[in-house]
């Protein structure tokens, strides 16, 4: 009776444990997530084959595959006339070639980042296949830097590109002009590129952001990059592993792509790249800079009528002996004032023919036509109900100072009426300063009087109201205003800081223009031209972080000037001061630039 007793009290208990289990379910704990690429199982022929006689090769995975952007990432150098025929054939990648391979070369076909696995998306990086038509394979290198012209940064996912001369119909310095380049690689997000298995010759060196996919420079809008000077490749010694181990300063731990413990030995063009890529401070490196060649013919590029009154023409370059014929009105009566921008490429016309309803133009320079233009003047009906409308028809005026206050140690007052003026009475113009009541001097600044400059000793810290009464001045539409009221203050001294640069031309004469710009370069404050040693000074900026550039303005003409391929001219010469400059209130920075 004792046994039975206990044998029911341990089926009991086990019954009990199974209900409270089946009770409360855990959930399966799965394994960690997938971060490996793709790994090479084989390549059929192997890679670094020569005398390759096929028409395709094969390149096998340890599991599914697929390719994404293979019209861009992947290309072969030399280049052939038609894209490569890339398969998925289960774990396997097929490559064909419908272009009949030239003899006793050797070719790399780039894959970029187009191999990734099925499921996760692991980028294979950097893996290329070699092969020789010929009894060997070439096994010199070249490397570089590609950077934009103007700004210093880098870029990347351009074609960089190499010529032999071997064209005995065309001058070589014309053959990105007409034919596709011999060699071909891409650069990085860094803007670093480098090429592999090259022959032992001179190139001329080029790098070109293609737009129609030809590889030849013969698009107005395609960017171009030049070595001055032929280039010459090289022999990288390679330093494996345990090398980088033992000489951590240069060197980091090889990385090679994942492919099984066979086929490392037959990879060596794997681990070359990172070791170059590794070792770059240790052999040549061209640097090249990007840019856009401007045509050298002048062009009208845009013409709009802004709002009522107003017509704006863009040109290509800074315009001279500008004017305008009217072909659908009388022009012997004036019809227009012009006002052009600080570098001349663009004009705005002013219109004070009332009664035009369009503009049929010729835009001549000279006795030269450049466009003839047809313009609508129509006038949109104002609703009562749309004040922004109807504000658009009054004569306004801006406030610099509203939002930061005036500076009045760097800037004067200059306010800018939205049209020309035709009659104005600065008599009438009030300046409250504090308690006190004035009638401050006033000036126009400019020649078709938009612009006028309130001048006064101002005093700092001081809140001012600047009050022009309803009807004080009209622009050439004979429209006019409501009662105006600018309210601004004066800023203290100490507000502000100082930029003092000592700057050492020795080694860099010539004119260049010294730019202070904020810290994205979106903005230039101020600038200034120098053309000896010694020391430049940036009075009373505001407080913030600021960057430094420097212009080598090799004609004399006061602005940046782009390069010119086909007449072998670089751009001109940008140079950073190598850190931010910050500029904090009652404080003085001083710099040192070699």
């Amino acid at each position: 009776m004792q046994r039975t007793t206990i044998l029911f009290l341990f089926f009991l208990s086990a019954a009990a444990f199974l209900l409270f289990s089946c009770a409360n379910p855990v959930s399966p704990v799965g394994g960690s997530k997938d971060i490996q690429p793709p790994a090479i199982t084989g390549t059929t022929p192997p890679v670094f084959s020569t005398r390759f006689k096929d028409n395709s090769f094969r390149i096998e995975f340890d599991e599914f595959i697929t390719l994404k952007n293979p019209a861009t990432e992947v290309y072969i150098s030399p280049p052939l006339k038609t894209p490569l025929d890339t398969r998925l054939r289960g774990k396997s990648l097929v490559v064909k070639f419908d272009d009949t391979l030239d003899s006793n070369t050797t070719y790399s076909i780039t894959f970029g980042n187009a191999i990734t696995d099925l499921t996760e998306g692991n980028i294979l990086k950097g893996f290329n296949y070699v092969l020789s038509t010929g009894d060997y394979v070439d096994t010199l290198s070249l490397q570089g830097t590609l950077v934009n012209a103007f700004n210093l940064k880098p870029q990347k996912d351009v074609f960089v590109e190499l010529y032999m001369n071997n064209n005995d119909t065309l001058p070589f310095d014309s053959l990105p002009l007409h034919v596709p380049p011999y060699y071909i690689t891409k650069t990085d997000e860094n803007g670093n590129f480098i090429f592999h298995n090259l022959q032992n010759k001179k190139f001329k060196l080029i790098a070109l952001a293609d737009q129609n996919g030809d590889l030849i420079f013969n698009q107005p809008s395609e960017k171009i990059a030049f070595c001055d000077s032929l280039v010459s490749p090289c022999y990288y010694v390679v330093k494996h592993a345990d090398t980088a181990k033992k000489d951590s300063s240069v060197l980091t731990k090889l990385k090679p792509i994942p492919m099984k413990a066979e086929l490392l030995r037959k990879a060596d063009s794997v681990r070359k790249a990172d070791s170059i890529k590794q070792n770059r401070l240790l052999y040549p490196s061209y640097n090249l800079v990007l840019f856009e060649q401007t045509d050298s013919i002048q062009r009208l590029v845009k013409s709009t009528y802004t709002k009522e009154g107003m017509a704006l023409f863009t040109f290509r370059f800074p315009v001279q002996n500008l004017h305008f014929v009217p072909l659908n009105f009388d022009s012997t009566a004036p019809w227009y004032i012009e006002e052009y921008s600080k570098k001349r490429d663009s004009v705005t016309l002013w219109i004070s023919r009332s009664n035009t309803d369009s503009l049929i133009l010729k835009v001549m320079t000279g006795q030269k036509v450049l466009d003839t233009v047809t313009m609508g003047l129509e006038k949109k009906e104002i609703s009562k109900k749309s004040s922004k409308n109807a504000i658009a028809r009054q004569l306004t005026l801006d406030n610099p100072a509203k939002t930061n206050g005036l500076n009045q140690f760097k800037n004067k007052l200059l306010l800018t009426f939205s049209y020309p003026l035709i009659r104005w009475d600065f008599s009438k113009v009030l300046l409250i300063e504090g308690k006190d009541t004035l009638h401050p001097s006033i000036y126009f600044t400019d020649s078709i009087r938009r612009i006028i400059e309130v001048r006064h000793k101002w005093q700092e810290e001081k809140n001012c109201t600047l009050i022009i009464p309803d009807s004080v001045f009209f622009g050439i539409t004979d429209i006019s205003h409501d009662s105006i009221v600018l309210n601004f203050k004066t800023r203290a001294e100490r507000d502000f800081g100082n930029l003092i640069l000592s700057m050492n031309m020795d080694n860099r004469p010539g004119q260049y223009i010294v730019q202070l710009m904020n810290e994205k370069e979106t903005s230039v404050f101020e600038q200034q031209i120098v053309t000896k040693s010694g020391k430049i000074r940036f009075d009373f900026m505001s407080p913030g972080k600021y960057t430094v550039k420097a212009i080598h303005d090799r004609n004399y003409n006061g602005r940046w000037d782009t390069g010119n391929y086909n007449k072998n001219i670089q751009p001109e010469e940008v140079i950073y001061l190598p850190k931010i400059i910050e500029i904090r209130a009652n404080w003085d920075v001083e710099e040192n630039w070699d």
